[in-house]
């Protein structure tokens, strides 16, 4: 039977994935939609994880300007970015950036100790003591934003779980 103009047998009413509300697994809703874009707190967790580590990175740099051992300022900026990374990112999955603030932190403290302590001697035993002191220097702020990220992602899960019921009633 011969279809109207402009109207495919794909795009029907009531004929598979083209229904209001379906889409075929692996798109993403605003895929193809022009104009359309992620608002804030639905990043997908990737997105968060990269605000955390772009942030320990940014740590790393003004730690490395301003000539002083990996410490504080570092912890700030890792903290800063787990806020920022823990509030944009889906509720469904801020529990995905729980461990990233201790690993971003580790890293940066190993590559900005390195940039700055250029004079440390070159055996490997040095090296490892020199970055077991970087890393343990900002144990608190390791700390700190690890907790912060678990309470962001429970603080969220609880709200989308209350907002969830809320819709049911």
């Amino acid at each position: 039977m011969p279809e109207p103009p402009g109207q495919s047998r794909i795009s029907q009413p009531g004929d598979g994935w083209a229904e209001a509300g379906s889409r075929p697994r692996g798109r993403p809703a605003h895929a193809g939609k022009p104009g359309r874009t992620l608002r804030w707190g639905r990043y997908p967790a990737w997105a968060g994880v990269l605000t955390v580590l772009v942030a320990a990175l940014l740590g790393a740099g003004f730690t490395v300007a301003s000539h002083r051992d990996p410490g504080r300022a570092l912890g700030i900026w890792v903290a800063a970015g787990t806020v920022a990374a823990g509030t944009s990112v889906r509720a469904r999955s801020a529990y995905a950036l729980i461990p990233v603030p201790a690993l971003a932190y580790a890293s940066a403290a190993a590559v900005a100790g390195l940039v700055h302590d250029r004079a440390v001697d070159i055996t490997r035993t040095a090296l490892t003591v020199s970055a077991t002191q970087w890393i343990a220097s900002g144990f608190d702020a390791m700390t700190a934003a690890t907790a912060l990220a678990a309470l962001l992602a429970l603080a969220r899960w609880l709200l989308s779980m209350r907002a969830t019921r809320a819709a049911y009633r």
